[in-house]
């Protein structure tokens, strides 16, 4: 293995310890001179785990698979690191983006919302199709689809961009009509689509921080909308054999309050079967209050321009700010998944630097 990925594996190191999996550990790791002594109450039961993950949304599947110019090896040395069980951080889950740009399965307005929609495919998705037959042949089997917004045309706004609402939802009425059936059968399409090139999607999201305005991909709800939507969406999803999570909000204290709302509405917490948040601004130090439900810290990375290849040099943005975030999302959070954000990617984007 070259010395640049084994430098990168120190920062997956704290990760594959969490996972109780094997990771190939550069011999020139310093040594830990203080001990602390630790007692195992193998009795005790804690929550359990549905998984560890990634995202490569936003062409970063395109990059890992090779549009860099990265060879066959090299490619395969960051599926490893990625993905294997014995010799990588072995992770078990995979969150893809489901695109509202030119890209969509449906980019171009059918005619309005009763319309017959006008569905396309091109079996590749960005690269991500083709990411996550590589993540199941490596034995990931949770795949978690997640809409960043509805194109434009179902948008208040008209633009998939730049926030704006869903058309039809309460206080969200727009002149071509009402979008949120259409919508949710739009989502409920990509995972069918999906199926047709041999990947399950188990987790269907509506919504990326909904509390957030960005100039990329982005539409708002308030938690009272999301209650709304999920009463439209959870039958259908759940006729197709998906779960339906929510809400991917920026941070675990905004999220709190959407998991409040979605709790407290006894239709939206039959469908409702995950809750998800981010960990920007406010990380998950408390349970969310979620009567049973499951709960994933579903994207967070940390501050820094760059991927960090040190294990603890105390920038806050290394391999030991990594492992402890995930341990307080474990312990305090009480969480059942954590999906970090980009596994692999190039730039200022803290993800390992797939190009170098």
């Amino acid at each position: 293995m070259p010395r640049r990925y084994r430098r990168i594996t120190r920062a997956l190191v704290a990760l594959a310890a969490l996972l109780g999996v094997g990771a190939v550990i550069d011999s020139r790791l310093p040594t830990a001179y203080a001990a602390s002594a630790a007692t195992i109450n193998g009795s005790s039961v804690q929550q359990p785990i549905d998984g560890f993950g990634i995202s490569e949304f936003f062409g970063r599947s395109a990059i890992m698979r090779g549009s860099q110019g990265l060879s066959a090896q090299r490619q395969r040395e960051i599926l490893d690191l990625l993905f294997d069980r014995t010799s990588g951080a072995g992770l078990s889950m995979l969150r893809l983006g489901i695109s509202s740009t030119s890209s969509s399965i449906q980019p171009a307005d059918p005619g309005g919302p009763d319309a017959t929609p006008r569905y396309v495919w091109n079996g590749d998705d960005d690269g991500q199709v083709w990411l996550a037959k590589e993540a199941k042949a490596y034995g990931v089997n949770r795949f978690y689809a997640d809409a960043w917004s509805a194109p434009g045309y179902m948008k208040t706004n008209g633009d998939e961009a730049n926030g704006g609402s869903l058309c039809g939802l309460s206080g969200a009425s727009c002149a071509g009509g009402d979008w949120r059936r259409a919508y949710a059968g739009y989502l409920v399409q990509y995972a069918r689509f999906y199926a047709q090139e041999g990947i399950t999607i188990n987790d269907l999201g509506f919504t990326n921080e909904p509390n957030w305005t960005t100039a990329y991909s982005s539409m708002r709800f308030t938690p009272a909308q999301a209650v709304e939507f999920a009463k439209i969406l959870g039958p259908i999803a759940g006729a197709a054999g998906l779960n339906m999570t929510c809400c991917d909000v920026v941070g675990w204290s905004g999220q709190r309050d959407y998991t409040t709302a979605i709790a407290a509405d006894p239709e939206a917490h039959r469908w409702v079967t995950t809750h998800t948040g981010h960990s920007y601004g406010s990380a998950p130090t408390t349970p969310l209050p979620v009567s049973g439900r499951h709960t994933w810290m579903s994207e967070w990375s940390p501050d820094g321009t760059t991927w960090n290849e040190n294990w603890d040099d105390g920038s806050g943005y290394d391999g030991f700010t990594v492992a402890q975030a995930i341990h307080t999302a474990l312990t305090g959070g009480n969480v059942n998944g954590y999906i970090y954000w980009y596994g692999a990617s190039t730039g200022a984007t803290r993800a390992a630097d797939s190009s170098r």
